[in-house]
């Protein structure tokens, strides 16, 4: 559910203003830079919300599922750094294949300690908020 709020919603929200502006690819000038901002939006919300996870131990998704990032070793949250660097793994995925996001969402189906592939590079796990 956090990911819906963090990393869906905001391409959707993107998808939407850019129907709702008429928006086309095929603009030139003014609308090359609104379609570039439109397109980089969801990557730039992705990444701060990491950034936040590190942080605070919350994005705004976390907060609403309940759930909170910490360290695998120290139970405190990552650091704001490591946060999004942790995202930062998400971003291959949407540009080339998202192949390897649907393969990181369902890695905890199977993993021992329910991490996704990014918490397992990043060293973080995802508890339930207390």
């Amino acid at each position: 559910m956090s990911g819906l709020i963090d990393y869906i919603a905001p391409f959707i929200v993107a998808q939407i203003v850019s129907f709702a502006i008429g928006y086309s690819p095929t603009d030139f000038g003014t609308g090359l830079l609104l379609g570039w901002v439109i397109f980089l939006f969801p990557f730039g919300w992705a990444l701060y919300m990491g950034y936040m996870a590190g942080e605070t131990g919350q994005s705004i998704g976390m907060k609403q599922s309940g759930l909170r990032l910490v360290g695998e070793q120290t139970g405190q949250p990552i650091g704001s750094n490591q946060g999004v660097v942790r995202n930062l793994l998400l971003l291959p995925g949407f540009f080339c294949c998202g192949l390897i996001v649907i393969v990181d969402a369902l890695f905890p189906l199977w993993d021992p300690k329910k991490q996704t592939l990014r918490d397992k590079i990043a060293k973080s796990v995802v508890i339930k908020s207390a």
